[in-house]
């Protein structure tokens, strides 16, 4: 039988960043219900591949190792809401050139490996709170957070009982 890897390819937030989302979550959870993500958790996911055979994680993971050096920053300004699922998120109100660019490149990468990008638009954000009741009342992130990211990361997420746990299995320079 063929093992299969949940995967996605992300961006980690700096220090500063994480620490300042992991308080804005746990802020909101008065406000919103649900439950805080783990600091440690906190990302913006480029591409979610979904369930991945081990036949074509070599080339992923080439893939991440080689991609040319990241410096970038981005502006978090904006609280949303997800109701399906139920998170509460952070994210910009203009989108981020930048991030919008860096996803289109990858998709073009990942083309070359048979991978197709999702028809939706690309919407950069960090889920904050899972299984909220209710978005925030403000639609602004006061202040503003500016996440610093150097490096691109393939991820592969491991379901556990509290919550899953992700594992960095390649990262390019940065």
């Amino acid at each position: 039988m063929t093992q299969h890897h949940r995967l996605f390819f992300a961006l980690w937030p700096d220090e500063t960043s994480r620490r300042a989302l992991a308080a804005q979550a746990q802020a909101l959870v008065s406000e919103c219900g649900g439950h805080p993500l783990p600091a440690g958790n906190m990302h913006v996911t480029l591409a979610f591949l979904g369930n991945v055979g081990e036949a074509r994680l070599d080339a992923l993971v080439s893939l991440a190792q080689n991609w040319p050096p990241l410096g970038g920053q981005w502006r978090l300004d904006r609280l949303g809401h997800f109701p399906k699922p139920r998170i509460v998120w952070a994210g910009s109100r203009m989108p981020s050139p930048e991030l919008v660019a860096l996803n289109s490149r990858l998709w073009r990468a990942l083309a070359n490996h048979g991978f197709t990008p999702p028809s939706r638009e690309f919407t950069p954000h960090v889920s904050l709170l899972r299984q909220a009741e209710r978005p925030a009342a403000q639609a602004s992130l006061t202040p503003p957070i500016t996440w610093h990211y150097d490096h691109l990361a393939l991820v592969e997420s491991l379901p556990e009982a509290g919550g899953p746990r992700y594992h960095t299995l390649a990262r390019s320079a940065g």
